[in-house]
């Protein structure tokens, strides 16, 4: 596993040293700038979600269940667990980590 690391940092420092450094450069701030931009359109939408829901819900004085839209009731453990593992690992998760 040492020797891998190595490798890896070996051969990332000889790709810098070389012309391409600001090609590398620039790809790696538009990755970094494509997830950004990705992951704010994503919170502005939950964000519109969760506004028209709240709208929603005191309008007409029932509550919504955020996973499914349906009326909100009592989850067993089960339906709990299922609704834990099938949430699906977004970016916009893993960069909800860092920003918190």
């Amino acid at each position: 596993m040492k020797e891998l690391m190595l490798n890896v940092i070996r051969r990332l420092t000889e790709t810098f040293y070389e012309k391409s450094n600001l090609i590398i450069l620039l790809l790696l701030i538009n990755i970094v700038l494509i997830a950004y931009v990705y992951v704010e359109l994503l919170d502005a939408q939950y964000h519109y979600y969760m506004n028209t829901k709240t709208s929603l819900e005191q309008i007409n004085n029932v509550k919504i269940d955020k996973y499914d839209g349906k009326f909100s009731r009592e989850l067993s453990t089960e339906e709990e667990l299922i609704r834990k593992n099938n949430r699906k690992l977004h970016l916009y998760y893993v960069l909800k980590l860092f920003k918190n």
